[in-house]
């Protein structure tokens, strides 16, 4: 067959009689350029169609913007096991503390859209800080997709044994008594605006001690460096046991099954108070949608497998497998509802 009738063939698949028909009309060097560059196409789409197809091909980072051994990294570390299982994949969890999570967004917002690195972003670093601070070198919502939800929990406030207030009552009339002498240890976005909020509706002045980890700031608490923190109730609960800390309140509106014994903070005196923080999965703007929707449905797939959904529960945390389009959704709702939240409490935290 000749090149003139091959090429007539290729076109009358994809043009039809009547397209056809005018592309023989034109002269025969025109036709050969035509066909350069259809098959300068074909090799330049090749690839990227069996990339898609063999997604994924190496190791899946998922970024931590929190430190090592806390209870979200434990959280993240179950799902990445169980995602790596689903994918046949390797899945490894990165921990970029620090700056309240700025650093470890903006590693992901900057990094290739390729489905290899993807974020574990909670609610504050991915809805409150664009309140929170003046300048962000991201912007959470254009420079990065969402994937899907995972989970969301509620804190306590425990203090040092020392410290001489065995409710929320008492830790406010301390506050009050000595402004600005308590310390407050704070390792993630979450747990530092958990206490800001405290603090701003309780109107008492309480100083920041930042750490990179939760578990550095928890540590920090039993050893009587600082006097309170806001911590999820997993981590905090056995070392009230121990007699390491005291706990005075949860942030949940109602007394929870993990911790049924602690009164509520809007109970204990504080009314209207009421913290929750999701962490859910994120990937960087112009993630391929193929690829993009893969991840979406086995992170979803694997947060309803009640084996992983029982150790989620047992760290604190209440699954929550959605959809990156419930996702996007709820962090545009927590972008409007926080950012009111801060502006009327006044909360500042630079």
């Amino acid at each position: 067959m000749s090149f003139r009738l091959l090429l007539q063939a290729v076109l009358f698949c994809h043009l039809g009689v009547e397209g056809n028909h005018e592309i023989m009309k034109l002269p025969m060097k025109f036709i050969g350029l035509l066909a350069n560059g259809m098959l300068a196409l074909a090799l330049a789409l090749g690839p990227i169609e069996a990339g898609a197809q063999t997604y994924p091909s190496k190791p899946i980072r998922i970024i931590l913007p929190q430190g090592a051994g806390g209870s979200t990294d434990i959280v993240a570390r179950m799902i990445a096991q169980k995602l790596g299982e689903s994918l046949e994949q390797h899945v490894v969890v990165e921990n970029r503390p620090g700056a309240a999570g700025i650093i470890g967004v903006d590693a992901v917002a900057k990094a290739a859209p390729d489905g290899y690195t993807i974020l574990l972003g909670s609610s504050t670093m991915m809805a409150a800080n664009i309140s929170l601070y003046s300048k962000l070198p991201f912007d959470p919502v254009k420079d990065l997709t969402p994937l899907a939800m995972a989970a969301a929990a509620h804190f306590v406030f425990a203090v040092h044994p020392s410290v001489p207030a065995n409710n929320i009552k008492e830790l406010i009339a301390l506050a009050k008594a000595e402004p600005g002498k308590l310390n407050y240890g704070s390792g993630s976005s979450s747990a530092q605006i958990c206490v800001e909020m405290l603090k701003s509706l309780a109107r008492v002045d309480i100083t920041m001690v930042p750490y990179k980890s939760s578990s550095q700031a928890l540590n920090d608490l039993m050893a009587g460096q600082v006097q309170l923190v806001c911590e999820p109730p997993t981590t905090a609960v056995p070392n009230a046991k121990a007699g390491r800390l005291r706990i005075l309140a949860i942030t949940s509106p109602e007394r929870t099954s993990i911790a049924p014994e602690y009164p509520t903070v809007a109970e204990a005196g504080v009314p209207g108070f009421e913290y929750e923080a999701w962490v859910g999965f994120f990937a960087p703007a112009g993630i391929p949608k193929n690829i993009a929707a893969k991840l979406s449905a086995e992170i979803v797939k694997v947060l309803e497998q009640p084996d992983l959904v029982k150790k989620i529960k047992s760290v604190g945390f209440k699954p929550i497998p959605a959809s990156a389009e419930q996702l996007a959704a709820i962090q545009k709702a927590e972008i409007a509802r926080l950012a009111k939240v801060i502006k009327e409490a006044g909360i500042k935290v630079e």
